[in-house]
C-alpha cells in the first residue's frame, strides 16, 4: 500500500459527521444517524477504549447509500469518540477517488466500505473490508439456507450489536499491535 497515497486521501476524507451531513440530499444519512442511535458503547468496552495509548489514523472508504458502510461506520464513530486518540475520517466511494477504489479491491471487486488502519506516523497497520463475518453469517442462512454454508456457526441473536463487537475488534487488534510494536516501544519508553 502506498503510504503517499493514504495520507493524501486522509487529508481529504471527512468527520463522520460532515460524510453522514453529505448524504442527506438523497436521504442516506437517516439510516446512518439510525445506526449510531443504535450502537452505544457498553461500560466496560468504553472503559477498555478509553485506557488505549497508542495514535492511530483510520480511513474509511465507504458510500453514503450502503447500508454495510451505515452500520460499520457507526460502530467506527462510537469507538473513535471513546478515545481522542483515534483519527477516524471517512471518504466517499466516487471517481474522485478512483486510485483509492482501485486499491481496494476484495475478491475481484469494488466493494465498500474498505477501512486502513495505520499508525501515527501513517505506516499502514492493517486494512478490513467489505462485510463481517456475522453480516455473511446472515446473508447465507438466507440466501443458502440454515446449515447449507458449510460453516456450523449460527447467525448472531442481535446482528447489530455483533457488527459493533466485531469492528471493535480489529480496533483492539491494531491498538494491540501498536501497543506492543518494538518501534513505539523504544519511542516512548514503554
Amino acid at each position: 500500500m502506498n503510504k503517499d497515497i493514504l495520507v493524501q486521501k486522509f487529508q481529504q476524507a471527512l468527520s463522520y459527521e460532515d460524510f453522514v451531513a453529505s448524504g442527506a440530499a438523497e436521504g442516506h444519512d437517516k439510516t446512518w444517524n439510525q445506526r449510531y442511535e443504535q450502537l452505544t458503547l457498553e461500560p466496560e468496552q468504553q472503559e477498555m477504549i478509553s485506557g488505549w495509548v497508542r495514535e492511530m489514523n483510520v480511513l474509511c472508504l465507504t458510500g453514503t447509500w450502503c447500508g454495510d458502510c451505515s452500520l460499520q461506520g457507526a460502530a467506527m464513530a462510537r469507538i473513535a469518540e471513546a478515545n481522542p486518540k483515534i483519527n477516524l475520517r471517512f471518504i466517499p466511494r466516487s471517481e474522485e477517488h478512483g486510485d483509492l477504489i482501485t486499491i481496494s479491491t476484495i475478491n475481484a471487486g469494488h466493494r465498500v466500505p474498505v477501512s486502513w488502519f495505520m499508525a501515527e506516523d501513517f505506516e499502514m497497520v492493517s486494512w478490513f473490508g467489505d462485510r463481517t463475518l456475522s453480516r455473511y453469517r446472515s446473508m447465507a442462512e438466507k440466501q443458502l439456507g440454515p446449515g447449507q454454508s458449510g460453516c456450523n456457526s449460527p447467525r448472531p441473536n442481535d446482528p447489530v450489536r455483533e457488527v459493533l463487537n466485531e469492528v471493535l475488534n480489529e480496533f483492539e487488534r491494531v491498538q494491540l499491535l501498536l501497543r506492543l510494536s518494538g518501534r513505539f516501544r523504544e519511542k516512548y519508553g514503554d
